[in-house]
Formats: structure tokens, C-alpha cells, sequence
């Protein structure tokens, strides 16, 4: 494993050395093998696992500072609190690849936190980066998982564990409000030109290389939050220090994939005002880059920073148009601006499963409604809307079983409920990952029949509507 150390040479104003410190008895429980191959990274050779688990240290890792706007207020430091940076990694394509460890131990920026995670955290992260990833969503991915014999205190004491972690790059829009906020403009200015030529090259070809890269950052930010809205995702923290630089989805914690639509919906117990409910999510994301944008004041003219926050608006619409044009099988913009409205008060008022409601629209047929029909109500009001999806559907003249097969592959048959985590999780708290290693198959194949597992895509039982996810998930 040949680790390169770029982000390290901005000096030590950008972070503090930190080191791995090993859990009691721990073990690697689950690898990636098909990114960890990409990365040319051998978790066989008991050399490369010593360096990653921490029992041989890497002198050249760190812990990064930043600051943030967390649920609104202004923190003005931050920092990985339990996560320590190992380095990069190139990958087949030749792309710099970060490796980061979760759960690492205590840092300079625990803020007396324990710098620890516990297992459940761990298993969640995984899951769902490598489902989101499954999906086409831009997010960071899990490489390995550790668990141990150690216990960490949260409510209750919970299995100690560590999860390796891949992103393209770790630099969050908090970063850039830290150095800004205490007038560190020599600091800001190496930050600029590290993100240039590191994760925008090719604006440095351009005649405004900030400008550029900054709609870029832009452009990234919206297709991911188009993405989140498309698959029913809701990241429940969006604070400016989780949101990547590089338009990846990052840190998820009390994270869900909507059940029952609901606009308004929070997965978050901890977010008590709805500050990131589902529907807020690309105003959050709009407010999140402006505070982003403020970084750049002394580089850029105020005209020229507004212009770039107004190409998001656009950016998401026209992306989230595009993809629900692909879910529902529709060609016309005006097609689905008419109808999908209407569709989603008939998803609040039935509280119809979002992704199975989708699913199911993708097998249906011209001459039987039942298998929508069935899980409603208001059959009539339901069955006017599909005579007029599948009226609209007919005038677009073209061929069926080929529309039919584009909405299978972008509407999940299977998605990570809440319940299905839960119940992996605990398995493996009992010592049994195959529930574990399962849910993992099905979410990383989400577009495939699976028959075997068919009761993992229906509804959540009753008991699981109790589940809560917190910021400690």
C-alpha cells in the first residue's frame, strides 16, 4: 500500500497529528473487496491491516480542523472530533482516493468527547454509503468494518467499533469558514489552490479558475441533493461542516430512505424544530452554500458570488426533473409537472410506501390497476390519476416493455429501511454478521428481483414505526 500525504503539506494550521488507537481485541468483521481492489489495497497482508487498524502507526496521519454552522449557529471550531485522515490512496483510474478512519480515538478536536464509535454507527455508515453509492448517489464508501471486545458509552454501553472510509476528498464547506472567520487569508488562499489542483484541475485551464470551480461546487451540490430527493434519502444533519467540497454525500448519522411519503418528514429525533425535514433539504442546501460562498468575499465581487448561488436553483430543478421523468416513464417535462403533483397528495393522504409505490408503477400494466389499486383507499381517485398517467404514457408512443425496463432500473425493488438495519444490527451485537452480510447484497443489487429475499422489500411491520435514529446513530 503506497499512501501519499498531499493534504498534509498545507502546514499545521490545517490540522493536528493524530494516531489510530487500536480498540481492545479488535477485529476486521467485513472488507470490501471490490473498492479495496480498485485501491490496489490488500487487507490479507498483515502489514497493510496492521497500518489500517491502527496497530503500526501511520506517522504521517492526521485530524482535520474546520468549523460549521450547526442546526443554524456558528461554531467557529470544529474538527474530526474522532476521525483520524491515514492519507491517499491512488486508484485504477488514478484518482486520489482519501482513507479516513471512524472511531479512531480521542483527537485535539474531541471536545471531551471519547473519539469513539460504537458498532451500530459503524454498520449503519457502511450500509448506507455502499447502498447510496448502489444507487448513483455521489457519497463517500466504506472499505472495512472493525468491531471489538471494547465497550464505548452512549445511553447504554455499545460495542466499540471503527469503520475505514473512502472519499474523493474530505475538505468540508467548513473548512473554508474556518480559515475566514479568524481572517486567515494566507491559509484560505494555499486552501483555494490545493482545492484547484487537486479536485478541479481542469478550471485551472479556464480564465476565472475560482469562479469556475466554484460553479462546479455549485452544480455538484445540486445533482446530489436532486438525488437525495429522487431515491427519498434524508441526510438529518446537514450542518456546513458535513457537507464535502467535492459534492459527496458524507458523516451520515441519523440518516433514513422515506417510507411513508410525507413531505415534511424528519429522520432525525434529535432535530427537534425540523430544521432538516425532507422537503428543506434543497433550501438547506441553497442556505449552506451561501454561507460558503461568504468565504470568498475578499476574491470575488458580491455580483459575482450571487451569480453563482443562482445557477443552483436551476441546477437541481432541471436534475430532479430528469430523474423523475426516468422513474415515472415520462418524456415531457410539462408531463410530469402536471401530474406529480397530484400524485404526491395521493401518496401523503394513502401514507403509500414511496419506493414500493414507485416499484410497483414500473410493472403496470394498461388493462390491471390492482396492484396499486389494493394498497389504497380512494380507489377512484387513485385510478382517475393512472388513467391519466396511462394515457399520457400511450401518447408518447413509445414502445412499453422498453419504458418499462428503464423505470426498473432506476426504482429500487429494495431500499434500507430502518427496520432491516435495526435487525442486522443487533445479529451482529449478538455475534452473527450474516444478516448483515445479506442486507448488504440486497442493497448493493437494489435494482435486481432477488426471490429469495422477497420479504425484505414490503413494508416495515408495525413495530418498527417506533424505531428512533438520533444524533448518537
Amino acid at each position: 500500500m503506497r499512501l501519499k500525504h498531499n493534504f498534509s503539506t498545507l502546514g499545521e494550521s490545517f490540522y493536528s497529528k493524530a494516531l489510530i488507537q487500536p480498540l481492545l481485541e479488535q477485529r476486521l468483521v467485513e472488507c470490501n473487496q471490490t473498492l479495496a481492489d480498485n485501491l490496489a489495497i490488500d487487507l490479507k497482508d498483515s502489514e497493510t491491516l496492521a497500518q489500517l487498524s491502527g496497530e503500526q502507526s501511520i506517522a504521517a496521519s492526521l485530524s482535520m480542523v474546520y468549523a460549521g454552522h450547526q442546526f443554524g449557529g456558528y461554531s467557529p471550531q470544529l474538527g474530526d472530533g474522532r476521525g483520524v485522515l491515514l492519507g491517499e490512496v491512488v486508484d485504477q483510474q488514478g484518482k486520489l482516493i482519501d482513507l479516513h478512519m471512524k472511531g479512531a480515538g480521542p483527537t485535539p478536536y474531541s471536545r471531551r468527547g471519547d473519539g469513539r464509535a460504537v458498532l451500530r454507527s459503524c454498520m449503519r455508515e457502511y450500509l448506507a454509503s455502499e447502498a447510496m453509492f448502489a444507487l448513483g448517489v455521489s457519497t463517500s464508501r466504506a472499505l472495512a468494518l472493525f468491531d471489538s471486545r471494547e465497550a464505548v458509552y452512549r445511553e447504554t454501553p455499545e460495542m466499540g467499533a471503527m469503520l475505514l472510509r473512502t472519499a474523493n476528498g474530505h475538505i468540508r464547506f467548513g473548512h473554508f469558514e474556518y480559515f475566514f472567520s479568524r481572517g486567515m487569508a494566507d491559509e484560505l488562499d494555499a486552501l483555494i489552490q490545493y482545492c484547484l489542483s487537486h479536485y478541479y484541475p481542469e478550471c485551472l485551464e479556464t480564465s476565472s479558475p475560482l469562479e469556475n470551480m466554484l460553479l462546479s461546487v455549485v452544480e455538484r451540490t445540486a445533482h446530489m441533493i436532486a438525488k437525495w430527493q429522487s431515491f427519498g434519502f434524508q441526510h438529518g444533519v446537514m450542518n456546513t461542516d458535513n457537507f464535502s467540497f467535492t459534492g459527496e454525500t458524507i458523516d451520515y448519522g441519523p440518516f433514513g430512505f422515506m417510507e411513508d411519503y410525507e413531505e415534511s418528514w424528519v429522520c432525525n429525533h434529535s432535530d427537534y424544530e425540523g430544521r432538516y425535514a425532507f422537503n428543506r433539504q434543497p433550501g438547506v442546501g441553497l442556505w449552506n452554500l451561501n454561507c460558503l460562498m461568504r468565504c470568498f468575499s475578499n476574491h470575488l465581487t458580491r455580483d459575482q458570488l450571487v451569480a453563482i448561488l443562482q445557477t443552483y436553483e436551476t441546477a437541481l430543478q432541471s436534475h430532479y426533473d430528469s430523474l423523475m421523468l426516468q422513474k415515472l416513464g415520462l418524456s415531457d417535462v410539462a408531463d410530469l409537472h402536471k401530474l406529480w403533483p397530484s400524485l404526491v397528495t395521493i401518496l401523503s393522504q394513502e401514507k403509500l410506501d414511496y419506493s414500493l409505490f414507485l416499484r410497483s408503477l414500473s410493472l403496470l400494466s394498461a388493462d390491471d390497476y390492482s396492484l396499486l389499486l389494493d394498497e389504497v383507499i380512494d380507489r377512484e381517485r387513485l385510478r382517475t390519476w393512472l388513467d391519466e398517467y396511462m394515457s399520457i404514457r400511450s401518447l408518447q408512443g413509445k414502445d412499453w416493455q422498453q419504458v418499462q425496463q428503464g423505470m426498473l432500473a432506476v426504482n429500487p425493488k429494495y431500499v434500507l429501511r430502518n427496520y432491516l438495519a435495526h435487525e442486522a444490527i443487533q445479529a451482529a451485537e449478538a455475534g452473527d454478521y450474516l444478516p448483515f452480510r445479506r442486507l448488504l447484497n440486497l442493497i448493493t443489487h437494489p435494482f435486481d428481483e432477488h426471490p429469495a429475499c422477497e420479504a425484505l422489500a414490503r413494508r416495515a411491520p408495525g413495530w418498527a414505526k417506533s424505531l428512533e435514529v438520533s444524533c448518537s446513530s
